[in-house]
């Protein structure tokens, strides 16, 4: 019935609209969407491969402390993210000088930074827990975590920077699914907000769902269509073996091209990626596969800037900043 229906409003369809949309329906087909990891840049400022002293986290002890302590015993250690963090504790103990403000029992910042500058250290972090009150959340309830970040940088170039981090139980299980397995909520939260921090001076892996090419119709489109299948599952490898031979029996079939194009990206390898897309799109430029090829480049940004890469070879096609 659905495609007795497809045909009745094809046929009301004046003839050039018609002869489009029958192009666009039997070589590109409708969309579904495959899960897709990638690299984003740090969200604040890279502080990869440099040394920051980290100054105790303001705020209700009974959490500030918590994060505190997670955040100095569990920094990324992978490669391309790897950063030395200090407890500013340690950093007091290098100097006779009280370095505490002179309004309140706060270490003062400058001072902090002083020390900070002298021993070689790159950053300074310092970070609050906003109060329930600040928030309007009951007292005898977390269910939402709100802090307030700055990253100081020690050689006066570069302006500081600061951003919140939000975090509720929805959010927390979403992002981080492993997280469902601690049994405290605020373990939770708090882990959470640890791993959401370093987001901000690091490099992080973020999952987008990207939209892949079904033919219908067209020799090789039941092959492209389970390699959309696997795909969808997370297996890009056995999905580009798919294509890959679609693509070599049926050389009319685009749409095995543009989803080879996202297979290449999600292995991080844009260059390859660019170059299938700028096929699919000289075959049929539909579209679905021009967006494709602003979307691989973007990431292939991010990835770069993230890294700290120069430029690819083949330069920018597409996107300008």
């Amino acid at each position: 019935m659905q495609i007795l229906r497809t045909i009745v409003d094809f046929l009301r369809l004046p003839l050039a609209p018609l002869s489009c949309a029958l192009v666009v329906l039997l070589l590109s087909g409708c969309g579904v969407r495959a899960p897709i990891h990638f690299w984003q840049p740090p969200i604040v400022q890279s502080a990869v491969g440099k040394r920051v002293a980290v100054s105790k986290v303001a705020g209700p002890e009974e959490i500030a402390d918590r994060i505190h302590e997670r955040l100095l015993a569990s920094p990324p250690n992978d490669t391309g993210r790897q950063l030395k963090l200090v407890n500013t504790e340690k950093l007091q103990a290098k100097t006779a000088i009280q370095l505490v403000s002179a309004i309140d029992d706060q270490t003062s910042d400058v001072a902090l930074a002083s020390v900070a500058r002298r021993e070689g250290y790159d950053y300074m972090l310092r970070g609050e827990v906003l109060t329930q009150r600040d928030y309007g959340q009951k007292k005898d309830s977390i269910d939402r975590l709100i802090m307030s970040w700055r990253l100081t940088s020690m050689d006066n170039q570069n302006p500081s920077s600061g951003r919140p981090v939000v975090i509720d139980e929805q959010f927390a299980i979403e992002r981080y699914p492993d997280l469902v397995l601690m049994p405290d909520p605020t373990d939770r939260l708090v882990t959470a907000a640890v791993r959401e921090t370093y987001r901000l001076i690091t490099p992080s892996i973020e999952r987008e769902k990207v939209p892949l090419a079904v033919p219908r119709w067209m020799p090789g489109s039941q092959a492209v269509r389970r390699g959309n299948a696997a795909a969808r599952t997370g297996d890009w490898a056995g999905a580009e073996q798919i294509w890959k031979q679609v693509a070599e029996q049926h050389p009319m079939q685009s749409a095995a091209v543009h989803n080879l194009a996202l297979a290449a990206a999600a292995a991080q390898d844009f260059s390859q990626a660019k170059k299938l897309a700028r096929q699919a799109i000289r075959q049929h430029p539909t579209p679905m596969y021009q967006k494709t090829m602003v979307w691989i480049e973007q990431k292939q940004r991010d990835y770069h800037e993230a890294f700290n890469l120069p430029d690819p070879p083949e330069g920018w096609f597409v996107t300008r900043r």
